[in-house]
């Protein structure tokens, strides 16, 4: 993973309700209707299916934005 375009695609259509193409790396997860539990929970998924990286619910809890997860994505690639 090297670039935040392929991740945010990758977030879309990772979690049900977003519609492709209605995200950035600037938007705020709490203005997503469908950023809830369920959510975060295929995020973490995500991470570990797709770059191999083991996220806890509470590290992405603390992000505020999409970019913010794929930062904390290339963090733990390390």
């Amino acid at each position: 993973m090297n670039e935040l375009p392929a991740f945010i695609n990758q977030f879309e259509t990772s979690i049900d309700g977003i519609p492709p193409g209605t995200v950035s790396g600037e938007t705020q997860l709490t203005s997503l209707a469908v950023w809830d539990s369920l959510a975060l929970l295929s995020v973490l998924a995500m991470a570990d299916m797709e770059y191999g990286v083991t996220l806890t619910g509470g590290e992405v809890r603390e992000c505020k934005t999409v970019a913010d997860i794929y930062q904390l994505i290339l963090s733990k690639k390390k």
